[in-house]
């Protein structure tokens, strides 16, 4: 055999040696990739997902642990009885924008396995029933479709990032309820609730603990080593759920 052939085929054979060395490589470096993307994609999504639902159950806590809305609602003066009006409804309205802008946006969080993936869909949908569950207390009582009607009202568009939705912040809030009646009539309802329950003769709590429940459980599925609330298991509250 010529040398030229030799040599031509010791080039191809080791080239393709190469190739398929680093097929492998190359396949682990996009998966690698593709896993940083994906991560970096649900964080921007998990994250402020996560302080709705912490500022939500911070919320629900203060009403049950230290009747917040008795307080300040009954014995307020002129400037914290609006406020505890308006900042209770907006914690609610907030957590039902961010589940909002998650259903447009992306859909489903990834959160790295079919468990867990699973679980934060189940947890989301028994806080949805929750939310309006005809035996419970008047308090945050908002039939399905309002709660995607509030959701949708509080979706703002993210002039920083094109194509991801945010939700508006307290002060646009309170400017809209001022000022754009027709995003004004669909908080009546939640409004309504929370003066009923404050003023009711004999105020429950089922439902409040309940969120106070499956909003604790939500946390501990998004923040499970404890990076974003280090200190939440330090908290103290009677209607902590039970192991």
């Amino acid at each position: 055999m010529a040398p030229e052939v030799v040599v031509a085929l010791i080039t191809g054979a080791a080239a393709f040696t190469v190739s398929l060395a680093s097929f492998p490589l190359n396949y682990l470096i996009s998966q690698r990739a593709r896993r940083v993307q994906t991560q970096d994609l649900m964080g921007r999504y998990r994250d402020p997902l996560l302080w709705a639902i912490h500022d939500l159950r911070s919320r629900i806590r203060t009403i049950l642990d230290e009747d917040f809305l008795g307080r300040y609602l009954v014995n307020g003066d002129d400037f914290m009885r609006p406020y505890a009006y308006r900042h209770t409804m907006f914690v609610l309205a907030q957590y039902l924008g961010w589940v909002e802008v998650l259903r447009r946006d992306v859909g489903f969080l990834d959160l790295g396995s079919r468990h867990r993936n699973r679980k934060l869909v189940e947890l989301l949908s028994i806080i949805r029933r929750v939310l309006f569950a005809a035996d419970l207390d008047p308090v945050f009582s908002v039939p399905t479709g309002l709660q995607r009607a509030v959701g949708e009202l509080m979706i703002a568009s993210d002039h920083a990032t094109p194509g991801q939705g945010r939700c508006i912040g307290f002060a646009e809030f309170c400017l809209r309820l001022d000022n754009d009646p027709d995003f004004a009539v669909w908080f009546e309802r939640v409004e309504a609730g929370i003066g009923e329950y404050t003023h009711g003769a004999e105020r429950g709590s089922n439902l409040l603990i309940e969120l106070n429940a499956r909003l604790s459980d939500l946390i501990d599925l998004l923040d499970p080593d404890l990076t974003r609330f280090p200190l939440r298991h330090e908290e103290r509250s009677r209607y902590r759920q039970q192991p």
